[in-house]
């Protein structure tokens, strides 16, 4: 009777320690190999809205991370087909954007469609060529003023299609709640 009493005190202390310890190991790992480009330290540019030049793959001219810029991105995906990508939604000085990071190297052209979905409803969306060349590309959204106050999460959400739209070929998402939550890092 002790011993039943001592093994199940030792099982319970076990399972509290391990459902401490994966959280924690989770949180500190990260992805081992990340679509993200290193940072560039080119803070002193005019972040400027994407939206002025029509095609937000030409016009890139926001760092990814510069001061005062938060940066929150969902899990770097891969489909089987050969397409990788991670979202991300960014904001800096009172302006909200969506970006995402893909590699194609499935040897054909795809389309991507990215969505950033405000909290008051509204959303913005670009349409992205994604080359075959198998180069790591981007994909913005143009920027628009933060939505403060807001109990629901920004979200981004970019689908990888081939060029048709017929077939979904990967989906990738990230949040991000002005109040400080995120569903990445």
């Amino acid at each position: 009777m002790q011993r039943a009493r001592i093994l199940r005190l030792i099982g319970l202390a076990g399972t509290a320690v391990l459902a401490l310890a994966v959280p924690l190991a989770a949180a500190t790992a990260g992805p081992a190999d990340s679509l993200l480009p290193p940072l560039v330290p080119d803070a002193g540019r005019d972040p400027g809205p994407s939206a002025a030049s029509g095609d937000p793959l030409t016009e890139l001219t926001r760092p990814l991370l510069a001061q005062g810029r938060t940066t929150h991105c969902g899990p770097e995906l891969t489909a089987r087909p050969g397409i990788t990508a991670q979202t991300c939604v960014l904001a800096e000085a009172g302006r909200t954007w969506a970006r995402t990071f893909f590699h194609n190297s499935t040897g054909e052209p795809l389309r991507a469609a990215l969505t950033l979905l405000r909290p008051d409803g509204r959303s913005v969306q670009a349409n992205c060529a994604v080359p075959a060349d198998g180069a790591p590309g981007v994909c913005e959204t143009p920027d628009g003023p933060t939505v403060r106050g807001a109990r629901l999460p920004y979200g981004a959400v970019a689908e990888f299609s081939d060029l048709a739209g017929e077939r979904l070929l990967l989906r990738s998402g990230g949040n991000w709640t002005p109040n400080g939550g995120s569903s990445g890092r």
